[in-house]
């Protein structure tokens, strides 16, 4: 089993941050509703990617601190294939400055195809990984950061 640590700081601040994520996915938690989404790995090389459709599902999970609320995350790859399913804990964290945070990832998954898939992952697998949970984070983190934005923007033009 692998784990997989990734963080995104973002441009908004840490109670606005995690009701935007509680918006995002409550309704996809309380329904056990399935989401479809691409996982996207750039490969910096003539604007190739590696993609793979995934689907996840979304529930509360469980801070003894009763702080950060984290979310449960399991996604499997669409249609099967060499890639592996993935457990872990998604949540937005309190940065130093009052006008960020931070949004984090972080569980595991077992590298497919037995002793293949665990020297493929020493060797390669493991960046993967982590270059695809990062571009995880920037998608669900750019929502957020506009949706932020949006809302500074029309306070501003209110004059609230």
């Amino acid at each position: 089993m692998a784990s997989l640590y990734q963080r995104l700081f973002l441009r908004c601040p840490y109670g606005v941050a995690q009701t935007y994520l509680q918006e995002a996915l409550a309704s996809a938690a309380a329904t056990q509703e399935r989401d479809t989404i691409r996982l996207r790995v750039p490969l910096h090389v003539d604007h190739v990617a590696l993609e793979k459709d995934v689907v996840v599902t979304y529930s509360v999970g469980h801070d003894p601190m009763h702080f950060d609320r984290p979310w449960r995350i399991h996604w499997t790859p669409l249609g099967g294939g060499p890639f592996p399913d993935f457990d872990g804990l998604l949540a937005v964290c309190a940065d130093e400055g009052p006008d960020r945070s931070v949004l984090e990832l972080r569980g595991h998954y077992t590298p497919p195809l037995g002793i293949v898939g665990q020297a493929f992952d020493a060797l390669i697998g493991s960046r993967i990984a982590s270059v695809t949970a990062r571009e995880f984070l920037r998608q669900i983190g750019r929502r957020m950061e506009a949706h932020y934005e949006r809302e500074v923007s029309q306070e501003d033009s209110t004059g609230a």
